[in-house]
């Protein structure tokens, strides 16, 4: 794979994959518990279930030993906080918002979404996923957890980190006391000299790293591309750069949710089956759970982990933050993992197959579901388009 230039990326890193279940938990309790400074966290969802009430019980007892903890919950997606949880984290001294809770708020338009997952622990631990915090992430003796994964980082791009958390957290008209005003000066680097770029998706203030970075991919691929997808729906540019990628040999699997949380969302990703198989793109359904993961590799030496989702509401209507890895080791071993669960977990759909469910009900029904998708996208890009130039913050 060539990498362009313009794809900055930093050495001196040590880098630790984590995957849902307990050890990402356990992961980010850890970080919490050493926590001495401070603490960013800023997610999706946080459910009041029993690991919703372990991870706030951690951030209550960092804050309670003196560390100050930023605490942003989107205000959509954090709906089934209670205000019970709500109530303790306050009295605990956390400083806790929600990210754009009414129709419009300032400097952010109806619509936009914080939904990446990100914890940054004193400057040095940085985590980057795509796990909301809630017991499906974590699983249950009678539910087997949601695959997903996330990527804790040390080093000198935790500096990047701090910055995007800062700049949503200070946003206007916060009270002076309340403003984070961490920097990171002088970071640690690592023998691993892992190298990593952290990038976001922020359509309101022009960010679209992520998205690019998945075009770059797929133009650059030159064997093989492997694509976990939890809400597949790639728009026209993207389905083009994988069927040129196709074409010119790239070996491209894609994994799919057998089974989705999101049932109108699978029907319109079901709609372009037929376009994927007919290029020769291999499609693969995830089976033991639902499938949240939002990853790729390309030809064992590049990959990228964290919230983003290959659809246009990741483009144009959501916060995400991804962190890019470039490294043969870490990514081949990766690429590996997943291979493994492809052969393991998976079932692949054949074009043999897939005509089989070809029924005109099946593709009416599909055919609705993505023209409905594609309208509600539409709409969403109109309400998140800039009407003026933000509020620096």
């Amino acid at each position: 794979m060539k990498i362009p230039v313009r794809h900055d990326y930093r050495n001196g890193h040590s880098i630790e994959l984590l995957r849902s279940g307990e050890s990402y938990f356990a992961a980010c309790e850890k970080a919490i518990d050493e926590a001495t400074k401070y603490i960013h966290f800023q997610t999706y969802i946080v459910d009041d279930d029993e690991t919703g009430r372990r991870f706030v019980n951690a951030l209550i007892r960092a804050s309670e030993r003196g560390v100050l903890v930023y605490f942003l919950l989107d205000a959509y997606g954090g709906s089934t906080f209670s205000k019970e949880m709500i109530t303790m984290v306050e009295n605990a001294g956390i400083l806790f918002r929600k990210f754009s809770p009414g129709l419009i708020t300032k400097g952010f338009q109806f619509s936009l979404r914080l939904h990446h997952k990100v914890l940054l622990v004193d400057g040095e631990v940085g985590i980057i996923g795509g796990m909301n915090v809630a017991n499906r992430y974590h699983g249950t003796p009678d539910m087997k957890e949601w695959l997903d994964f996330a990527i804790l980082i040390k080093g000198p791009e935790c500096g990047q980190i701090l910055l995007i958390l800062k700049r949503l957290w200070n946003r206007t008209f916060i009270p002076r006391k309340e403003r984070s005003r961490e920097t990171l000066h002088f970071p640690t680097y690592f023998e691993d000299n892992v190298r990593v770029k952290v990038i976001q998706n922020n359509w309101y203030r022009n960010k679209i790293e992520i998205l690019k970075s998945y075009r770059s991919a797929l133009k650059h691929s030159h064997d093989r591309m492997i694509i976990f997808a939890s809400y597949f729906l790639p728009g026209r540019n993207e389905r083009k750069l994988l069927r040129n990628a196709s074409l010119r040999g790239v070996d491209i699997k894609i994994v799919l949710s057998a089974e989705s949380d999101a049932r109108v969302f699978k029907r319109a990703t079901n709609f372009l089956y037929d376009f994927i198989l007919r290029n020769n793109i291999k499609i693969y359904e995830y089976v033991p759970s639902n499938l949240h993961a939002k990853v790729a590799t390309v030809d064992g030496i590049w990959c990228t982990i964290g919230s983003y989702n290959m659809n246009h509401l990741s483009d144009y209507g959501s916060v995400e933050t991804n962190a890019n890895i470039l490294d043969p080791g870490f990514s081949g071993q990766f690429e590996q993992l997943l291979l493994k669960i492809i052969k393991k977990d998976c079932r692949q759909i054949t074009f043999k197959e897939y005509t089989k469910r070809k029924t005109w009900v099946f593709q009416l029904s599909d055919w609705f579901s993505y023209q409905m998708i594609r309208f509600m996208m539409r709409i969403m890009f109109l309400l998140t388009t800039r009407k003026s130039k933000p509020h620096s913050i």
